[in-house]
């Protein structure tokens, strides 16, 4: 299993419990059906709908419920990466009845589902990438999976492909109780946010809501919502902290003090460094002139420089 399941890698960081809050949100919205079948898709590719429904599924997986994770992405899927299981047979080979070799085989869903290393979690891959993904959809067979699985799995989620790209999300919206979109920060379009709404309330699909994903926050902000996030904290002896405070024990002046302090010493050294830059330059340009009016206005007095020297020499010493 990859890293990028962060709910069960890092169960303590602040990513993990966003994906608790959207769990707890999701689970409200349900509480009196005996399953939950919830589809993620996005506008396009890219966006993603994958990490999200890994960790979604795991969020879930970690109260006790029972948990399938379906990846109807039969174009581009990537949940067997995330998990680190194979491919087939999957979703594709269960409703098309064909086997990774191209033979016909008829498969039970037993057959497909792969138990992952996330207790109670549970996933149905993709299977062979067949030539006709949303045929397969409009089989009668998707249904009768949905309710086999409804009778066995209190919570089923699917990893849907985008629903601008192709209709296989679209298909799949109608079966489920809750379709959420995931949408990307500076990257999804509006217009195309407003025609993946448009789609699936048309062929009767209930759109709950939206998660935005990749969200430019600081580390600082993180820390300052999650006090009890997963950080390592430095271990301190007792002598260290009488001489070194914490920094949660020193007052804002103080900060803004020492900050300001810092930045004084660092113009001063630009400062510096600037001076002594031209300076250098200055006597450089010195030399060159004795060196041009040797054996000429001052054969006599060799380290006297010319006039125009002496000028800038004089305008360095004033600006210091």
């Amino acid at each position: 299993m990859k890293k990028e399941v962060i709910t069960q890698t890092d169960p303590k960081s602040p990513v993990a419990e966003v994906f608790r809050a959207l769990r707890t949100n999701l689970q409200f919205m349900n509480r009196f059906g005996k399953s939950q079948t919830i589809l993620l898709t996005s506008t396009v590719q890219a966006e993603g709908k994958s990490w999200i429904s890994a960790n979604l599924a795991t969020a879930f997986a970690q109260t006790g419920r029972k948990v399938i994770l379906i990846d109807a992405d039969m174009r581009k899927p990537r949940q067997h990466k995330i998990f680190s299981l194979k491919m087939c047979p999957g979703l594709s080979n269960y409703l098309s009845e064909v086997n990774e070799l191209g033979g016909r085989e008829k498969f039970s869903y037993k057959d497909c589902i792969k138990k992952t290393e996330v207790e109670n979690l549970y996933l149905l891959p993709s299977g062979n990438i067949p030539p006709n993904p949303s045929e397969l959809l409009l089989t009668d067979r998707i249904e009768e999976l949905v309710k086999e699985l409804s009778n066995e799995f209190e919570v089923i989620i699917f990893d849907g492909a985008p629903c601008l790209l192709v209709t296989d999300s679209t298909i799949i919206s109608r079966m489920v109780d809750s379709t959420v979109l995931v949408v990307s920060q500076k990257y999804t379009k509006i217009d195309d946010l407003k025609e993946a709404k448009k789609r699936i309330k048309s062929v009767g699909g209930k759109l709950i809501g939206v998660v935005l994903n990749r969200v430019e926050v600081s580390n600082k902000k993180y820390a300052d919502k999650y006090y009890y996030a997963n950080t390592a904290m430095p271990k301190v002896t007792l002598k260290e902290s009488k001489s070194r405070p914490r920094f949660e024990d020193i007052d804002e002046t103080e900060r803004v003090k020492t900050k300001k302090e810092k930045e004084a010493k660092k113009e001063e050294k630009i400062i510096k460094d600037y001076i002594e830059d031209k300076v250098e330059d200055t006597e450089r340009k010195i030399r060159e002139e004795i060196e041009k009016e040797k054996g000429k206005r001052f054969a006599s007095v060799k380290e006297v420089p010319s006039d125009k020297a002496r000028e800038i020499l004089k305008s360095i010493n004033n600006y210091k």
